[in-house]
């Protein structure tokens, strides 16, 4: 999970490196919020997630008290450089702290959002690698391998079956909720081209994962249907799955339009200071006065591939059955 949740969306350096916009740096006086420099530590950090999302701070602070040590996920760099992938992976973590396992059963503690959580008893599953064979290689995307066809021995997203791959499902949305809350942060503090490649790759991997996940999770159901019947009826007929799923959903599908919208803002921001910017459905180019630039690449080809096999009747069916 943590490596595939730093995977770039592919920086690419054009040509020189050249000089892009700088931003704050460590403490503003005025606002007492660390800037893009400050030193990384918890105080920092929930200085920073205290002020602009609420939920994240929730989770880091819950963690915080199961002794959690949040800073491994910073790895050296800036508070920003793992904002994103700290609260993924503590909510992966809350989902197990406060669920419940035993050899009576599982339940997994669903963090919705709004400081909200769904508590979800398991039912009966398959191994989620069982229906890797039933996905086309054109939608065999990069966190195919990892998650489903050739998961590491416990994995839950293959263990658990789609309790499992909802699971991801809920902290890649935490992920991107995050860094969307964290929008106003970036600008409060100037923030340059070195800031918004972290904002713009952390969304466009979880943008990615929207499609991945929600396809795994509805094509699992689809395979259990027909495969599986009595696996099938337990999942759907599962009153506090069908809650989660739809809340994570909806949440997560309103997160995505609304990158769509900073991915516009950051595009005015960077031209007020005097750079060009192209944004395609593959790359997001800056370039300076002198046509120097630098990119980065974007998941939309393969977002949009998903989608479209998303609106096919079969999982639409499914979906719909879930969300009622």
């Amino acid at each position: 999970m943590k490596v595939l949740k730093r995977l770039l969306a592919g920086i690419l350096a054009v040509a020189l490196l050249i000089s892009l916009p700088t931003s704050s740096f460590e403490v503003s006086a005025a606002s007492g919020i660390p800037g893009f420099k400050a030193k990384v530590t918890e105080k920092n950090i929930l200085k920073i997630l205290n002020k602009y999302d609420k939920d994240g701070a929730y989770i880091m602070k819950k963690q915080m008290e199961k002794g959690d040590n949040i800073l491994t996920w910073f790895s050296g760099g800036r508070m920003l450089d793992g904002m994103n992938t700290a609260v993924h992976e503590e909510t992966h973590g809350y989902s197990y702290s406060y669920g419940t396992y035993s050899f009576s059963g599982k339940t997994t503690a669903y963090f919705v959002g709004n400081k909200k959580t769904v508590y979800v008893p398991h039912t009966m599953v398959y191994q989620s690698k069982e229906m890797a064979k039933t996905i086309p290689k054109r939608l065999r995307t990069f966190r195919y391998n990892t998650y489903v066809a050739k998961p590491s021995a416990y994995l839950s997203s293959n263990v658990d079956g789609a309790y499992g791959l909802m699971n991801e499902f809920m902290a890649y949305r935490m992920g991107m909720s995050t860094t969307i809350a964290l929008f106003p942060y970036y600008k409060s503090k100037k923030a340059g081209w070195n800031e918004w490649k972290i904002f713009i790759n952390d969304c466009e991997n979880d943008r990615m994962a929207y499609a991945e996940f929600k396809y795994y999770i509805l094509n699992y159901l689809y395979y259990a249907k027909k495969h599986h019947p009595d696996v099938y009826k337990g999942i759907v007929n599962n009153k506090e799955f069908c809650k989660a799923y739809k809340t994570l959903e909806s949440s997560y599908a309103k997160l995505i339009k609304e990158y769509e919208k900073d991915l516009k803002k950051i595009k005015k921001e960077m031209e007020a200071a005097g750079y060009r910017v192209q944004i395609s459905d593959d790359m997001v180019m800056v370039y300076s006065s002198q046509g120097v630039g630098t990119g980065m690449g974007r998941y939309t080809s393969d977002y949009n591939k998903l989608q479209k096999e998303l609106r096919k009747d079969k999982y639409l069916s499914i979906h719909k059955k879930v969300v009622k």
